[in-house]
């Protein structure tokens, strides 16, 4: 009997399976079945950090990216994995970038026929509190202050049912409790159409009190005497989103109206106009577990950095940067990236880095240099056991003819070879995939098997006459848990040449599982000399 990835005690419990499994053959002598017992491999936890190419050419990627985040996740709860993911950007110039996990920062823009009507850039600075919306002081509502985060402040009155607080289609409050000013009042020479400066962005409710894809809204203002036609205004950010209001829409005088996810069921919000899933606000949440509400929403909108980094991307640097300050860098930890980030890194858990980019990289330091840097965040035993970090690599992989020629071209656009993403990874044994590729969910579940370190592959002890082979997945190492026969061609292949059991994706044994496979051998293996 052979067992692979399995305790002496595991391998005792089921032992009892052999009995019985002797068999005549026409020549009158026993032949007793081989049984091989694997036990798949114990949950990971991993600490992944997904570094997005920002710049001008990468918003159909990025939107690729999000839109398979089920994808990784699946493989992730099949595996029971307990992850976290933190986004970064290959931006290492501009200080918003730099060194920084993305969340919390969004705009909300408003556009009419007549060109933008306002906007609001809020970032995790201006501090949302979940539950309570931020809004726009009562004397200033204006487009020249609400871009401005100290005119802004925590709402203070209850609404709705799900206990949140704001003031979602009343008249704001002062942030210093001062006396509101009351304007005079003038003839409505509506309904007309708005232009820049008479509606303001006067209330934002980012982290609500219930699930963010249902419950999150913001308030418009009209700041004039006059109605105003806002049929097929444009609601957007510099990502994804993107949506109008219904045609027939209008803003009496003065008046607030609530932009929502759903007029019916937005938690006891009184919205008056939905867009439905292309309104999501970005909020402050770094890093994503498996314990996230709206977790695959807020992914979409951390990988959604817009296309306004810089165009000299350093992915391997700013990732590098992102754990300036962590305790085995030489930067004081006070004041530093590693602390503002929320000290991601968690001592238990593997490390892995993706990067996602149609650029080379073009950071200062030789790639071996980071990789040292980042083995070092995880200690001596990352130097002995290398499995404790990876780095994998969306990027441009097939090698050009020459250096001023793409990689390769789709319709979204070109990519560029991305040889120092792809040293890095295969450095650390790590997935590689094309960048031009139209659907990112085959690489990104692949990843995600890779990254919850399931084995997809058993190899025999000996080599089967596959017309005796069974094999059967078992929930513990008792011989009473069996959950069912495993079928060949449908839940693994065999693969002859590596005298191998094979498992894709949807069909790997979950953690801690046990699979058994019980044949007669053969008396040699098929092409053996």
């Amino acid at each position: 009997m052979h067992r692979s990835a399995s305790s002496p005690r595991a391998w005792l419990a089921l032992l009892p399976i052999v009995a019985g499994l002797a068999g005549c053959n026409e020549q009158n002598f026993t032949q007793i079945y081989n049984v091989d017992v694997f036990q798949q491999e114990r949950r990971n936890a991993i600490d992944l950090l997904i570094v997005v190419d920002n710049s001008c050419s990468m918003r159909e990627e990025q939107d690729n990216l999000a839109q398979n985040f089920d994808a990784l996740i699946e493989q992730f709860t099949d595996a029971d994995v307990d992850w976290q993911i933190s986004v970064t950007t290959t931006d290492a110039e501009h200080d918003e970038y730099r060194g920084q996990l993305v969340g919390g920062d969004d705009e909300i823009i408003l556009r009419g026929q007549s060109g933008e009507l306002d906007r609001v850039e809020y970032t995790r600075d201006w501090g949302f509190t979940r539950g309570t919306s931020l809004q726009l002081d009562a004397n200033n509502l204006r487009i020249s202050t609400n871009t401005i985060a100290s005119y802004w402040c925590d709402s203070t009155d209850s609404f709705g049912t799900s206990g949140g607080i704001g003031t979602p289609g009343e008249p704001n409050r002062t942030c210093d409790g001062a006396a509101v000013e009351e304007p005079t009042p003038q003839t409505d020479a509506g309904p007309r159409a708005p232009l820049a400066g008479n509606l303001v962005i006067s209330e934002i409710m980012a982290e609500s009190p219930g699930d963010d894809s249902r419950c999150e809204w913001f308030e418009i203002t009209n700041t004039t005497w006059d109605t105003l036609d806002i049929g097929l205004l444009e609601v957007a950010d510099r990502g994804r989103n993107s949506g109008t209001l219904p045609p027939s829409a209008t803003i009496g005088p003065r008046e607030a109206l609530v932009i929502g996810r759903a007029v019916d069921s937005n938690c006891g919000t009184p919205v008056d106009y939905a867009l439905l899933n292309s309104l999501s606000l970005n909020d402050s949440v770094l890093q994503i577990t498996r314990d996230t509400p709206a977790a695959d929403e807020i992914f979409a909108e951390n990988v959604a950095q817009g296309t306004i980094g810089t165009g000299i991307e350093q992915g391997l640097e700013n990732a590098r940067l992102v754990f300036d300050g962590h305790p085995s860098t030489d930067t004081p930890l006070e004041g530093s990236n590693y602390e503002s980030n929320g000290a991601f890194l968690r001592d238990d858990a593997k490390f892995s880095i993706l990067f996602v980019s149609d650029e080379d990289d073009a950071s200062p330091h030789p790639v071996h240099t980071y990789l040292r840097a980042f083995t070092d965040l995880k200690g001596d035993r990352a130097y002995r056991d290398r499995t404790l970090l990876n780095v994998s690599a969306v990027v441009a992989k097939d090698p050009p003819p020459r250096d001023d020629i793409p990689s390769c071209e789709t319709e979204a656009g070109i990519g560029w070879y991305g040889r120092r993403y792809l040293e890095a990874a295969n450095e650390t044994s790590g997935l590689t995939e094309s960048i031009c590729e139209s659907d990112f969910a085959p690489i990104v579940a692949e990843l995600g098997l890779t990254l919850s370190g399931l084995v997809a592959e058993f190899q025999l002890s000996r080599c089967p006459n596959l017309e005796t082979l069974t094999v059967e997945l078992y929930e513990t190492d008792a011989t009473d848990s069996l959950i069912r026969e495993l079928v060949i061609d449908e839940d693994f292949t065999y693969v002859e040449e590596d005298n191998i059991l094979r498992f894709v994706e949807e069909q790997v044994p979950p953690s801690e599982h046990y699979v058994t496979a019980r044949y007669f051998p053969l008396p040699t293996c098929p092409g053996a000399e």
